[in-house]
């Protein structure tokens, strides 16, 4: 299955200038002629987004330093974009290490949940940010799709503000849990898992890191996708695109939420076709579009792979030497 997906990312990667009608040596061309001063800004802000991600792991997981939280980072990334649901294998990696530095288990399973409901958040905030852009500027070109798009963000804030109260009070966990139980027990499935339950001890074990670090979670989210973000812009500015903001960050969004595809890792291959589809529905040229894409892939996703390999060997190197008891809460 692992060499089925790498395969397919593989393929769909190296087809990519041929979905959009451009070469390799269009590219390359392009490519060519983007500085070094401008890949050395464009990695910086890389850097820099690594950094701010890794402010929510040390918020979710007290004790953790954030050099810690920046190889634990690095290692969960390289993972995932290896390997389909290289996520899960990330995971048991981050157990491996913080057990390494002294962790006891169950911080560290709170702050698996605590970060990917943060996750879950962003990857909803996405293309509802990006659909208001549009929306809100008036380049939605069909009412009808304006209207649904008004409609989809709105369910998607929605969403968010649900289970964001659910977090908060154990009444809105409980009511929501038995609404969607009544949902699910509807379902032909054999076998129906009390939701209730389960978001009744989601809230109970993530309650105190939530209460009092939401704030460090929050903005280290935003500054992680708005350095994203950026770094998207950074990649049309770099091979020649002239595209309004508002479109940038609709394509930055139909960019990310596409990574959850579990079809390749990361789901590249996926992400970049339907980015570049989207550059050129907004009117940018076919080369600038894929070399853009295939730029931003490069940051977001080809170079994580060695970084995080090389993150892991570190690891492995000092672990024993460097084993600490993390602070109490």
């Amino acid at each position: 299955m692992s060499l089925i997906s790498l395969t397919l990312a593989a393929t769909l990667i190296f087809f990519l200038p041929h979905i959009a009608g451009v070469t390799w040596q269009e590219l390359y061309h392009r490519f060519s002629r983007i500085g070094w001063g401008t890949m050395a800004a464009l990695t910086g802000l890389w850097v820099t987004g690594l950094c701010a991600y890794s402010v929510v792991l040390s918020g979710s997981l007290p004790g953790l330093s954030k050099r810690r939280a920046l190889l634990v980072n690095c290692v969960g990334s390289g993972v995932s974009n290896v390997l389909p649901f290289g996520g899960a294998v990330g995971v048991a990696m981050t157990f491996t290490m913080t057990a390494g530095w002294g962790f006891r288990r169950r911080p560290v399973v709170v702050s698996t949940v605590v970060t990917g409901v943060w996750n879950m958040l962003a990857r909803f905030l996405l293309p509802a940010v990006g659909l208001i852009c549009l929306v809100g500027t008036g380049r939605v070109p069909d009412n009808r799709l304006a209207v649904a798009a008004g409609t989809g963000g709105a369910l998607l804030l929605g969403v968010v503000v649900a289970m964001s109260a659910a977090l908060y009070r154990e009444g809105v966990a409980d009511m929501l849990g038995r609404g969607l139980d009544r949902v699910v027990g509807r379902l032909p499935i054999k076998s129906k898992p009390s939701l209730r339950d389960g978001l009744i001890d989601l809230r109970r074990s993530t309650i105190e890191i939530t209460r009092t670090k939401w704030p460090q979670l929050t903005l280290g989210m935003i500054g992680y996708m708005a350095l994203q973000c950026v770094l998207f812009i950074g990649c049309l500015e770099a091979t020649g695109a002239r595209i309004p903001i508002p479109e940038a960050v609709a394509a930055f969004a139909i960019n990310r939420v596409l990574t959850t595809a579990v079809i390749t890792p990361g789901g590249s291959g996926i992400s970049e076709s339907a980015t570049v589809l989207a550059l050129l529905g907004f009117g940018v040229a076919p080369g600038v579009a894929t070399a853009a894409v295939l730029l931003f892939w490069f940051f977001a996703h080809l170079i994580e792979i060695p970084v995080g390999w090389l993150s892991w060997t570190l690891w492995s190197l000092t672990a024993r030497a460097q084993r600490v008891t993390p602070q109490e809460t």
